[in-house]
């Protein structure tokens, strides 16, 4: 008996006579319990070593602070539970409010012109010319350089009775030496200018990261399109590095509201209170006047600004791509 092409013995076709076998198959896999995925713990455990640092100095610390600001303390010693007697004290002390407007002057102007100092300096060391190393590396000591030492520096270089300030520039063109540090506005100018010096290097560390992950394509593009350098810079550079301007205002933004160092060291928050920040009118309670509630109630509300003007940030700069 000859057989038709695709048939079989009993004339069914090739195909109808497995498709049974595949239904069955099919049917048998539909039944099986989906099965779920094996949790893998090693990134977990390789990550627990970093996430209990981050609690034992961060989160621990700061919750001890809450509870510190909630009683009356003699040195290390919890004596009293007074509530939120220690936020009424300085919510109604007008010296607090004084080192609240201090705090929001010095940061905004600082973080304001870091930034710009740092994004010119990174445009620079972005450009492909010789001794760009030489210049990232020497831009980049201010940063490294110890803080107290370049506050002591700087405390000699403005000091107006043998500063060199006084002496190369202000006496060299015939005119009266000024007190840097004495005048309540030059003093305030003086802690942003020294700021910034410091700061602009890490600034620049960030934002030239970010130009340098911006794809050339994308610049050349813009160039074959007749576009100029200023708006390539503004239609394409800057919405690209959003991201990167976003960490770095915020980062900024924490370390100049919470800064101690340089006001202690420069003015001690004079003349008067000139100077005087929130941080260190925290520090002095805590370690000049010994009331740590009242310091401690203190670092809570400098935590809340923090929060408060990092979620500003975030609403401010957010992008659907990257955050």
């Amino acid at each position: 008996m000859k057989l038709g092409v695709g048939e079989t013995l009993d004339g069914r076709s090739a195909a109808g006579a497995i498709a049974p076998d595949r239904v069955g198959s099919a049917i048998a896999v539909a039944h099986v319990a989906p099965r779920r995925p094996r949790v893998d713990l090693v990134p977990y455990l390789m990550v627990a070593p970093a996430l209990l640092a981050i609690m034992a100095f961060s989160l621990l610390p700061t919750l001890y602070g809450m509870l510190v600001s909630l009683y009356r303390v003699e040195f290390v010693e919890l004596l009293t539970f007074v509530g939120t007697r220690n936020y009424v004290e300085i919510l109604s002390d007008p010296k607090f409010w004084d080192s609240v407007r201090v705090s929001l002057i010095f940061t905004t102007c600082s973080v304001a012109v870091t930034f710009v100092g740092g994004f010119g300096l990174a445009l620079l060391g972005n450009q492909n010319v010789r001794f760009r190393s030489a210049f990232r590396t020497i831009v980049l000591l201010p940063w490294v350089t110890s803080y107290v030492v370049t506050y002591l520096i700087f405390r000699w270089i403005l000091n107006p009775d043998f500063g060199l300030l006084n002496a190369l520039f202000v006496e060299g063109l015939g005119l009266p030496r000024l007190n840097w540090l004495g005048d309540p506005k030059l003093a305030m100018l003086c802690l942003i200018g020294v700021d910034v010096w410091r700061a602009a290097p890490y600034a620049m560390v960030l934002l030239l990261a970010g130009l340098q992950g911006i794809p050339h394509e994308v610049h050349e593009a813009a160039a074959i399109d007749g576009a100029s350098r200023a708006r390539t810079f503004v239609a394409v550079t800057l919405p690209l590095m959003r991201p990167t301007i976003l960490i770095l205002v915020v980062l900024l933004t924490i370390i100049d509201f919470n800064v101690v160092v340089a006001m202690l060291v420069l003015t001690g928050g004079g003349p008067g209170t000139a100077t005087e920040a929130m941080s260190l009118r925290m520090y002095q309670e805590a370690f000049t006047y010994t009331r740590m509630g009242t310091a401690s109630a203190i670092a809570m509300v400098i935590f809340a600004f923090n929060l408060v003007l990092t979620g500003v940030y975030l609403r401010t700069l957010r992008t659907e791509k990257y955050v």
